[in-house]
């Protein structure tokens, strides 16, 4: 006797519990701020810090129990979506003027095709962004059931 296969509709599962949330820092930046205001008498390069400016500023990361979103784009959005039991590594980097303001990058290596390596440029405290992010990416794995084998 064999148990009949079960063709019920999916469950959806609200992600929607946001853990943590930040833009890109405008610190990340300021050579390219300097640069352009340097040749503003050109124009031109006003212009491109303004655009500059904007990118920066439309570029939001949030992170909720399952999943990590990476937002950008000024006219047209692209929003990447990374499942958080695929990440394999994580490492902070602390470029010195986005130390003296506490802020710093964070970088997953993932196993995700598209995107194997996610860079959350200056976001503020990346170290206790870095532990939060840890702490659910185990948490994920553990209730999904995943094992890394080297």
């Amino acid at each position: 006797m064999s148990i009949p296969a079960d063709y019920s509709t999916a469950h959806y599962t609200a992600d929607s519990e946001l853990l943590w949330m930040a833009s890109q820092g405008h610190v990340s930046a300021v050579g390219y701020y300097l640069l352009c205001l340097a040749f503003g008498w050109l124009l031109i390069p006003l212009v491109m810090a303004a655009i500059r400016f904007l990118q920066i500023a439309r570029h939001q990361y949030e992170l909720t129990e399952q999943r990590l979103y990476e937002r950008s784009g000024i006219l047209f959005r692209r929003a990447e979506v990374l499942e958080l039991y695929r990440v394999l590594d994580l490492s902070v980097e602390q470029p010195f003027l986005q130390g003296l303001v506490g802020s710093g990058r964070v970088i997953l290596t993932t196993r995700d095709s598209s995107t194997p390596r996610i860079v959350l440029e200056a976001v503020p405290d990346p170290l206790a962004v870095a532990d939060l992010i840890r702490d659910r990416v185990e948490r994920c794995r553990v209730a999904k059931g995943v094992r890394e084998f080297n």
